[in-house]
């Protein structure tokens, strides 16, 4: 017979696996049309026409060209892009802050929905935080980093010098260069394999055996008790602190497959559901994109510090508005 322990692990083996393959048949058809678009020319026309907006942030109207590219991918979408320009320290700082509030929408939009939060309801949330967000961020920037403009040396930490061969292609938009087809092609396997499948493997199913043994041996029964504060705060239930943390710390997709395990054994409210997105979609993560923005080039307390700060007080304001009560 098995012990605790051994039925822990197996039993989050396995349940790390349906909630991966779950997650997977979201994830993988939007990657692929969101690596598709990246080689139309729909990006470069909503580049060109956004330019002239980057001043409301304080930021030079190349900004538009990461900010943009975030949008439709990730964090790290966002640092290739910055990699060719010679943003200053305010800039980049600046442009974190905004994309971080409003970045991969079309994936994270599609996870949410599958969970139970209202995908143009979020959406339309995250612009506007990431609106405000940029406003205020981009004029403090300006006061604390030295402007927001640019600076000598290169900005972002990718390289550019093994880039892809390019063909310039005409289209009612104008000429732009784009990979060959058998570039983009490649990109979106090795994209699907390393990017998503692999990249979810090694984190849903370690993610999901550390759940099962948290159940198991009743851990979050036995620290709730000091997070009551913080529950209280954000006015939510102490069942749906753990998935908040995990998806703070690892990001959506991560606090998503939680979710979906919690929901099984404890259901959550809509409520708890409807907070935790506010929070979340506000600030998710927070290791990962601190570290990844901060060797950019940002300034690591905006990135982590300010950013929780804002997740906290929206959460924390949303959770007194009428409509959120049961």
């Amino acid at each position: 017979m098995m012990n605790t322990a051994a039925l822990a692990l197996r039993d989050g083996f396995i349940k790390g696996v349906k909630t991966g393959g779950f997650l997977l048949r979201i994830m993988v058809p939007i990657y692929l049309i969101v690596v598709f678009l990246r080689h139309t020319p729909a990006i470069p026309f909503m580049q060109e026409k956004l330019s002239p907006v980057m001043g409301l942030f304080s930021l030079p109207g190349d900004a538009a060209v990461p900010i943009v590219a975030g949008i439709f991918s990730d964090e790290y979408g966002v640092v290739a892009a910055m990699n060719g320009f010679s943003f200053s320290s305010a800039a980049i700082t600046t442009i974190a802050m905004i994309i971080l509030c409003f970045h991969s929408v079309p994936l994270e939009a599609a996870i949410g929905q599958s969970i139970g939060f209202h995908p143009a309801k979020y959406a339309l949330y995250r612009f506007l935080v990431a609106i405000a967000t940029g406003i205020f961020v981009g004029w403090l920037a300006t006061l604390t980093l030295g402007g927001s403009g640019y600076a000598a040396g290169a900005s972002g930490i990718i390289g550019g010098a093994d880039a892809p061969a390019m063909v310039m292609l005409s289209t009612p938009f104008g000429s732009f260069a784009a990979e060959s087809w058998q570039g983009i092609l490649f990109e979106m396997l090795s994209g699907t394999i390393f990017n998503v499948v692999l990249s979810l493997a090694r984190i849903i199913i370690p993610l999901m055996i550390f759940i099962e043994f948290l159940l198991v041996y009743k851990v979050v029964d036995r620290i709730a008790p000091s997070f009551r504060w913080l529950c209280k705060v954000l006015g939510i239930s102490g069942e749906a602190l753990l998935p908040l943390l995990v998806g703070l710390l690892m990001g959506v997709t991560y606090g998503a497959g939680m979710l979906i395990e919690i929901n099984k054994r404890t259901p959550l409210t809509r409520r708890d559901f409807r907070l935790i997105g506010v929070f979340l979609y506000a600030c998710h993560g927070l290791i990962e994109a601190t570290v990844l923005f901060t060797v950019a080039g940002a300034n690591a307390l905006f990135v982590c510090g300010l950013r929780l700060g804002i997740a906290v007080l929206v959460t924390a304001a949303a959770a007194r508005l009428p409509r959120f009560a049961e």
